[in-house]
């Protein structure tokens, strides 16, 4: 506001420029294959578009694991190709530059350390989930662990048999692909807070260990999701935990990915404030644009609670932030949500160091 040297009332608008939060993509998949070095392959949106890029060299694993994918209701595929001995860390990178929410490795079981490095991967970056397969078609009940804690993977077991590329024959292989098709599909049918659980997994005859009920109850608990033949129902995922041993809040795959989804469209949508001065029209604004988009989330199923106030709240202001961090342009806003399980808020922290200090006096 212009200096004002003669009595009266003085009115200013504020303008910020902010725009409703839209929702960031949650299904976009990144594949690392071990096919031998190449570029980036794609956006792929079909099987078809696949075959029209491969080479001899890709092997089984992944031809059949990006089959899948599509058949089960995968929408968008990026591959990143390494090769042997390769590190798989190079393979994560070249998908850096993507939108990528689900990362699997095909190959997994041919690369040491894969688990540990694809979990690690995820938890650096905050923005997506890996999905990791057991190393060997059946491994006993009594010694069987997943390979990495962490909420940001979630183990599947066992490996699924399907009709060999040309159909003359089937071959058994590990889920990967097949599970990210059925986060895809679930995340368009029923939004990313629903568990991709209990929907037949096309494509699949058979599994390579028909677990028992008590052997499912113990492997479940462990954070090991299982693939079962269940009479009458066909062969389904009836898991959705992810590894952790340790992170109650964090338990369900649901969970951590409706979390990842809600950071990351907060994280996006509230980008603008990065160039407003840090004080309180600010920070009201930014508790506008946050509390609206939770209100949507919560009218389309995503929260638990009757009202607004038991599924999300929002804070963005004194409360929330120290002189230190309004005098160095940190906007703090805090941030609550009831997922549908489990019971309690689960809360987020997000910072925004703005370009400017605030105004003076403020």
């Amino acid at each position: 506001m212009a200096a004002l040297r003669t009595p009266g009332v003085f009115i200013e608008e504020f303008h910020f420029p902010s725009n409703p939060t839209q929702a960031v993509a949650t299904s976009t998949t990144g594949f690392i294959a071990v096919t031998g070095r190449g570029p980036l392959l794609g956006p792929l949106t079909s099987f078809a578009d696949f075959e029209s890029v491969a080479t001899p060299t890709l092997g089984v694993n992944l031809p059949l694991a990006v089959r899948g994918f599509f058949e089960n209701g995968g929408q968008i595929l990026f591959i990143s190709r390494i090769a042997a001995g390769d590190p798989l860390e190079s393979g994560l990178a070249a998908l850096d530059g993507q939108a990528i929410s689900i990362v699997c490795c095909p190959d997994d079981a041919t690369i040491p350390n894969a688990a540990a490095v694809m979990a690690a991967h995820c938890e650096k970056r905050l923005d997506r989930m890996c999905i990791l397969q057991s190393a060997q078609p059946i491994v006993p009940a009594a010694t069987h662990q997943p390979p990495v804690n962490s909420t940001y993977a979630a183990y599947y077991y066992p490996w699924i048999t399907v009709a060999s590329l040309d159909g003359s024959s089937t071959v058994s292989v590990p889920p990967g692909g097949h599970i990210a098709g059925i986060y895809a599909q679930t995340d368009t049918n029923r939004g990313v807070w629903t568990a991709p659980v209990n929907v037949p997994l096309a494509g699949v005859t058979a599994v390579s260990d028909n677990v028992t009920v008590a052997d499912a109850n113990l492997l479940n608990s462990r954070g090991i999701d299982l693939i079962r033949s269940l009479p009458a129902l066909g062969i389904r995922s009836s898991g959705a935990r992810t590894t952790t041993s340790e992170d109650s809040d964090y338990k369900f795959i649901p969970v951590r990915r409706l979390l990842i989804f809600v950071e990351q469209s907060i994280s996006q949508g509230i980008s603008w404030a990065v160039f407003e001065p840090n004080a309180p029209p600010l920070w009201a604004e930014v508790s506008a644009v946050v509390q609206n988009f939770l209100t949507t989330l919560w009218t389309s199923g995503a929260l638990k609670g009757a009202t607004e106030q038991e599924a999300f709240f929002v804070r963005c202001d004194g409360t929330t932030m120290t002189q230190n961090d309004i005098a160095n342009g940190r906007l703090v806003c805090v941030v609550g949500v009831a997922p549908l399980s489990p019971a309690e808020f689960v809360i987020i922290q997000i910072t925004v160091v703005t370009q400017n200090p605030p105004p003076p006096g403020q």
